[in-house]
């Protein structure tokens, strides 16, 4: 049996020597083969911004990674970030996040993401953006 994915598995990652970012395939742990050159070379990225595609878009066609940072509806602001018990992709809200007496990820169904009164938009990353993710 042969089983056809239709999904895209790339990831980014912030280069060591310039600090941007570089998309393509895992090639290490800390080593992307970056797909916008010729010869898909290797670069070293610092494994601390490794962050995997969702698979997903924003309103702006704008691909969704692990470590982004949406609103939803212009507000309610969330961090996308893979969760190993999940085994999926889970948002959290940025007010949560530092409240240490519940679990701030929530998994989510994809009719949510795909609700046409829903308008997500990605407004940053937690690499470029440390202030998004506001400290209580």
């Amino acid at each position: 049996m042969r089983i056809k994915m239709d999904r895209t598995i790339k990831f980014r990652g912030k280069r060591i020597d310039n600090k941007k970012w570089v998309y393509g395939f895992l090639a290490d742990e800390d080593y992307i083969n970056d797909i916008d050159s010729i010869d898909l070379s290797s670069i070293e990225v610092d494994i601390d911004t490794v962050g995997q595609f969702t698979g997903l878009f924003d309103k702006n066609g704008n691909e969704i990674y692990e470590g982004d940072i949406i609103s939803v509806n212009g507000k309610y602001p969330k961090l996308v970030k893979y969760i190993d018990d999940y085994a999926c992709f889970c948002l959290a809200n940025i007010t949560d996040l530092n409240k240490k007496w519940i679990s701030p990820w929530q998994q989510v169904s994809p009719s949510w993401w795909n609700d046409f009164k829903r308008e997500i938009r990605v407004i940053g990353n937690m690499y470029d953006h440390p202030e998004l993710i506001k400290k209580e």
